[in-house]
């Protein structure tokens, strides 16, 4: 499995311990988002698990958090 990179970690992470390394760091879900090429909209769903992150983006902001 590839490094996430959220922590550097191998771990798979549930929404919240996600939302916990961000803002561990310091970083906001509007950074995260700007600094990955995502909308902000999309990654707070992907977080709160309204958007699952099956496919498109959701699933590639799924996966840049450590979620998949």
């Amino acid at each position: 499995m590839a490094t996430n990179s959220v922590a550097g970690s191998t771990k798979v992470k549930t929404p919240e311990e996600a939302k916990q390394a961000l803002y561990a760091k310091g970083i906001t879900l509007s950074q995260f988002a700007a600094n990955h090429g995502f909308k902000y909209r999309t990654v707070s769903e992907v977080i709160r698990g309204v958007n699952k992150g099956l496919y498109g983006e959701g699933h590639n902001v799924a996966v840049a958090l450590g979620l998949k």
